[in-house]
Formats: C-alpha cells, sequence, structure tokens
C-alpha cells in the first residue's frame, strides 16, 4: 500500500552539507553533530548511520538517544546534554562507558557527586563536559560554581575533565550577545588549569557560520546539517559558503480525491473559502494529525493569519518533463486532509489532479511551501516542524535525486471569496 504521505530525507544533500561545513573549518578543529529528538524526526539511526566516519561526535539529548545512535554509528563518541545522573550496569551505555564512547555533559555539584559514585560503582573513568552557563540561562553552572567544579575534578580518580563548553542564548540574531558571552567563556578558561586534552566548545550552528572566532576546538552543528541554515543569520553577518547548503527535508504526498465545484460552493470547517467561479478542488491526505500545522488566528479578523500565502506543490508531467506549480491551500486544515485548488492546472492534469504527487513541504530553498517558509507562517521554527510530524508518517531515505524543473510563471492565487 502506498503511504498516505511521506517525509523524504535527502542522504546526498546531507553528505553535501557535513562536506561543506567540514571545508569551513581550520585543520585540527572538529566536527560534531546534534541529532538529538530522533535527528529532529528524520531518524537519528538513519542520521548517524550516514554521519559515521565523518563527525567527529554526535550530540544527544538522553541516554535512550545515545544508545540508539551508538547501535547505527557504533565506532562515534557520543554526548549526553541533560543532567545524567543514573546509568545501568550492563547496559548498553554501560558499555559505551567502558570503550570510552560515552560522554556526559556536568551541570552542577549534586550531579558530579552523583556520578562520581556511579563511575566507581560501574568500575569506569567517566568523561564529562562541564557546561557554563555564560548568559543562555538554561542548562550548565555560573563560571564560580564552573571552577569549583573544575576543581573537584582535577582531584578524582573516576571522572575526567573531558571537555568545557557554553551555548549562545542569541547567535542566530545579536554578534554584540554573543561575543559578549564568547568573552565570558574565553575569560574563565584562561583562568582554569585544563587538561591538556580537554575540549572547548561553544558554536550551535549560528555562531559557526557567524565567524570563526566562534568554532574554538569544535562546533556542533544542527540547523547545519539539516540545511535549514542556508538563509544565513538574521542580521546578515554570517560566512557566503553557507549559501550553499541544501535542505534534507521534504514531505510528499498525492491527491486522493478532485472535485468539481459551483460558483458559491463552500470548503472546509467554518466555510471560509467560497467559490468566486466553477472550481477543481483536490483533496490531500495530510492534516494536523500529521503534523501540517495550523495557522495563527488574526485576533482582528478572528480568521486565520496569512491564508491567502500558504501554498503547495503539485507536479505537472512525467520523468524530466515534470515541473512543480504552486497551488493554493484553501479552507481549514482538518485532522487528516487539507483541500488545495487546482483549478488553473487542472486541465493539464490527468483525471482532473487524482492521484497527482503533492509537495506539501518542499527541499527547494526557492519554493513558497519551503520548510523555512510554512513553519515561519505558523509562528513555528523549522526544527519544531519536523520534529511535530509523528511516526504515523513514514521516513524515506533517497540519494540522488533528480530535481523537478520549477517553472518561471506558476498559478495566479486562488479565486475565493473571503
Amino acid at each position: 500500500m502506498q503511504p498516505r504521505s511521506e517525509v523524504l530525507v535527502d542522504l546526498s544533500a546531507l553528505d553535501h552539507n557535513l562536506a561543506l561545513m567540514r571545508s569551513l573549518l581550520a585543520p585540527g578543529t572538529r566536527l560534531g553533530a546534534v541529532v538529538k529528538a530522533d535527528a529532529y524526526g528524520l531518524g537519528a539511526a538513519r542520521i548517524a548511520r550516514r554521519m559515521a566516519g565523518v563527525v567527529d561526535m554526535l550530540m544527544v539529548f538522553s541516554l535512550e538517544e545515545a544508545e540508539v545512535v551508538h547501535a547505527a554509528a557504533p565506532g562515534t563518541p557520543s554526548l549526553i546534554l541533560m543532567p545524567v545522573h543514573q546509568i545501568e550496569p550492563g547496559s548498553p551505555a554501560h558499555g559505551m562507558l567502558l570503550r570510552g564512547l560515552l560522554h556526559l555533559a556536568l551541570h552542577d555539584a549534586a550531579q558530579l557527586t552523583a556520578l562520581e559514585r556511579l563511575a566507581e560503582a560501574l568500575g569506569v573513568q567517566m568523561p564529562l563536559h562541564l557546561e557554563i552557563d555564560t548568559g543562555l540561562g538554561r542548562g550548565g553552572c555560573l563560571p564560580a560554581e564552573a571552577t569549583l567544579l573544575a576543581g573537584r575534578l582535577a582531584g578524582s580518580r573516576s571522572l575526567r575533565l573531558a571537555g568545557v563548553f557554553t551555548h549562545y542564548a542569541n547567535a542566530g540574531g545579536s554578534e554584540s550577545g554573543t561575543d559578549l558571552q564568547r568573552a565570558r567563556f574565553e575569560a574563565w578558561i584562561a583562568g582554569t588549569r585544563l587538561p591538556s586534552d580537554c575540549l572547548v566548545h561553544s558554536s550551535s550552528t549560528y555562531a559557526a557560520i557567524r565567524h570563526e572566532r566562534f568554532h574554538h576546538q569544535m562546533v556542533r552543528m544542527g540547523l547545519a546539517w539539516t540545511g535549514l541554515a542556508f538563509d544565513g543569520t538574521r542580521d546578515g553577518k554570517f560566512l557566503p559558503a553557507v549559501r550553499g547548503l541544501r535542505p534534507v527535508f521534504s514531505w510528499r504526498s498525492r491527491v486522493m480525491q478532485s472535485r468539481r465545484l459551483p460558483v458559491g460552493a463552500t470548503v472546509g470547517y467554518g466555510s471560509r473559502w467560497v467559490a468566486r467561479t466553477p472550481s477543481t478542488i483536490g483533496l490531500v491526505p495530510v492534516g494536523y494529525a500529521d503534523g501540517y500545522p495550523l495557522l495563527p488566528m488574526d485576533p482582528r479578523t478572528l480568521r486565520p493569519a496569512h491564508a491567502e500565502r500558504r501554498q503547495v506543490r503539485i507536479r505537472l508531467g512525467q520523468g524530466d518533463a515534470s515541473a512543480w506549480f504552486a497551488v493554493p491551500v484553501i479552507g481549514a486544515v482538518s485532522m487528516d486532509q487539507i483541500a488545495i485548488d487546482l483549478s488553473a492546472v487542472a486541465e493539464r492534469l490527468p483525471e482532473w489532479g487524482l492521484h497527482a504527487e503533492v509537495e506539501i513541504v518542499s527541499g527547494d530553498p526557492q519554493a513558497p511551501n519551503h520548510a523555512a517558509r510554512v513553519a515561519a507562517m505558523t509562528g513555528q521554527h523549522a526544527y519544531e516542524l519536523m520534529c511535530r510530524i509523528p511516526p504515523r508518517v513514514p521516513r524515506r531515505s533517497i540519494v540522488n535525486e533528480e530535481p523537478v524543473r520549477v517553472p518561471v510563471q506558476e498559478p495566479a492565487a486562488s479565486r475565493a471569496a473571503s
């Protein structure tokens, strides 16, 4: 049976993005990849397996996630970012510790005490990365406490300081704020005696693409490997090569029903869309239960904001002659389906569009339904859009898929009465 919709994971784009990010780093600077939340919904095992041998470290949030990526990329060390206090003896995580492939983030004194007891019980020397809060105010500890923790680690037989790191609060939008955090971080490092093999890192994607001065000894990329950082930072200060990133994620379905509606017919709950002319409407089996986002309500009109800009693309033609055309999403989003206006292209579609391929979210950065644009329209981040697509939507890997041609002119907006 053909799935109602599927998320496509472009492994060729992933390979390209990894190589591009590696090219931005000075020799000896390590490349880490954040693959938490099931690699933002794209499949952590799939992504980690592809990254094996290319990245130097995989970052996850939990023990369970670490075990998943270790099974897929058994030779690549993992860093768990959440405060871990307990690991079961004999578990896969215990095995990772014995092989030196599991690193833990250290956040506070209580966790350090718990981990020292744990390491002694498990018979391991545990590598820890001390997180220093320089302004994000989320995890980690303030610099003064970090100094005390570093001193305790220096005297421990079962724990070792394998890394120190911080996380920037607004690297995508504020260069001055990011530089202030960097100065705090580097001042702490300058005043602390660190082991010679201690790994210093601070940059997630936006700091990494902003400037080399944020790279330190390793960068932690998430948005970069997905390709969704192609538009750079919000203030326009970033390394030009970032324009070459390619989105890894797209989402496709097909028209399950095509209907001809007369003038005055309405579509969807609330009858928000009304046909001004005889119209051809396609139903696509994707709805909010699949993670298709709802638009925020405009408090002035009590109607969804930006409804006229919400689009998908439909494929016309076959093979090399095929092309994507943008068509409007109309009416309210239902639990399991959306309606699209095919009127402008229906005569060019067999059976008025029945079974035609629909691109719900595009991997083309120029498309009106690219992930970043769909997410922004609904008040989300592209990460949210990917993470909220539930497991009922299957993921499929593609490699070297030929791009579909995009026409110069696309159909006009939907003909509807407001």
